[in-house]
């Protein structure tokens, strides 16, 4: 016996590890007993100061039958997780848990036949260990047939020669798997389905400009765009030719899903997606150049403002028009456009109509805020400020004549604009909206310019009374200052 060694009880209240690739690669694949075998070995393994343990010990503990036991041990012999060293008397050596990197072992009945079939489609070409086992791991872990797996790989040897590799066998398997391949019977209809579209893709060969003979890689595709998306030749043939000598059948792949993800299914259909998404491209390039810049790639263009733009009910020479309002005042990017487009959409105006009515009335509001100043003898450019103003102005209920009344009385004040803004609250407050009740009130008063130190305020508001005010401004960030 060793020097040191842990007491009874604190083996049993201790731990034992179990690796997180046990649980992530093979845990879901094993039955109860097989789990329990396990574990309650790698459990002896961790404290071998337990005298008693043998395979008697084992089915006592577990409540199985020795029968049950060595299936179990064989069974994790297979996943390479234990070597059985000895059958009678049952010793098993524990190996180390790997994960992705694993190489399984299997009893060499179980694909026996397999492998004889497999070789005989392969014919001189002499199959390695590896690339059985690799066969072995498709079909443990996809549950097929093995001899749905020997028509694939006959169909590929077919096609491709005897020098075909595993890799693309078992790629074109995974294909067919993930498509609902799943019995000899679907494995048939595929294969019929492949065969009968042969002369179909040396049209759609024909029609790419590709010379290469046609290969399985293609027929998986027409496969797809026929079966599973629901194109027929006529629309494939159209596509195709859109993408003559530019990618060849990945291309057509990419541009077929594109028209597949906008339901357009038809010639009919795909040539008005295909008149529209020109005409974008068009705006595009007609809407950077009134702007003044330059775009390599107008795809962003498209897709980030013209499509947007479309979609939110604007017309091609609405857009123009607002791309020549832009450049003539200094915006020359399309962020700068896309702010202006986005205030005209606010507005209700989408069309060259209603954008030049509403161009026009802010140039007759700043003709009429440009004669509030002249009314109070100021001869300074409008700012955003005299407009926020003028605007207020309006929504309190007064006219433009009341406004230039009040502008008269402003000429020689400092801050114009404020000062005119006084004047009218204090006939607002007075309910003075008519021109004559507004003479009569301001000429009596008017806004004292004395130095004299402010009123004392009547009363202080409770903040439950002032919850009217601020309950209408929780976004401080959109006040507009």
């Amino acid at each position: 016996m060793g020097l040191c060694r842990m007491s009874d009880e604190s083996i049993v209240k201790g731990s034992t590890l179990i690796d997180n690739a046990f649980i992530t690669e093979y845990m879901a694949d094993a039955d109860e007993v097989r789990l329990k075998v396990y574990i309650f070995g790698l459990y002896q393994c961790v404290n071998p100061v337990f005298a008693d343990n043998t395979a008697a010990h084992f089915c006592n503990a577990l409540s199985i039958t020795e029968e049950q036991l060595v299936d179990a041990f064989g069974y994790w012999q297979e996943q390479g997780l234990v070597t059985i060293l000895s059958v009678d008397p049952l010793e098993v050596r524990y190996n180390r848990v790997k994960g992705e990197d694993r190489i399984k072992y299997y009893k060499p009945s179980k694909y026996q036949d397999f492998n004889t079939q497999l070789q005989e489609i392969f014919q001189g070409r002499e199959i390695s260990e590896n690339e059985y086992l690799r066969y072995y791991d498709f079909l443990e872990h996809t549950r097929l047939p093995q001899e749905v797996l020997l028509m694939i790989a006959g169909y590929c040897v077919n096609v491709k020669g005897y020098t075909v590799r595993e890799k693309y066998v078992l790629a074109v398997a995974q294909s067919w798997y993930e498509s609902g391949v799943r019995t000899v019977a679907d494995a048939e209809d595929r294969i019929s389905s492949h065969e009968a579209c042969t002369e179909a893709l040396r049209l759609i060969s024909k029609a790419l400009g590709k010379k290469s003979a046609v290969d399985l890689e293609d027929k998986q595709y027409y496969v797809k765009w026929t079966q599973s998306w629901g194109f027929d030749l006529e629309g494939i043939l159209f596509a195709a030719k859109q993408c003559k000598k530019r990618g060849g059948m990945q291309r057509l792949d990419s541009l077929l899903d594109e028209y597949f993800s906008h339901n357009c299914l038809t010639v009919a259909d795909m040539q008005a997606y295909s008149d529209e998404k020109q005409n974008m491209y068009d705006l595009a390039k007609e809407v950077t150049r009134i702007v003044g810049v330059r775009y390599e790639n107008l795809d962003t263009v498209v897709s980030h403002y013209v499509c947007v733009w479309l979609s939110q009910g604007f017309d091609k020479d609405a857009l123009v028009l607002v791309a020549e309002y832009c450049f003539e005042n200094s915006i020359r990017s399309l962020n700068g456009m896309n702010a202006v487009v986005a205030r005209f959409y606010k507005q209700g105006c989408v069309t060259v109509q209603s954008i030049n009515e509403y161009v026009g009335e802010l140039v007759n509001r700043e003709k009429k805020i440009k004669a509030v100043l002249e009314a109070a003898a100021s001869s300074r450019m409008v700012t955003q400020s005299d407009r926020d103003a003028y605007t207020l102005w309006l929504d309190w209920g007064f006219d433009d004549e009341a406004i230039l009344y009040c502008a008269s009385l402003a000429q020689g004040k400092p801050q114009t604009t404020g000062y005119i803004t006084k004047l009218l609250s204090r006939c607002k407050e007075a309910k003075a909206f008519g021109l004559d009740k507004m003479k009569e009130l301001l000429s009596s008063s008017q806004p004292s310019e004395s130095k004299d130190k402010p009123s004392k305020l009547e009363r202080r508001y409770t903040k439950e009374e002032m919850g009217s005010l601020f309950g209408d401004l929780q976004n401080y960030d959109d006040i507009e200052i």
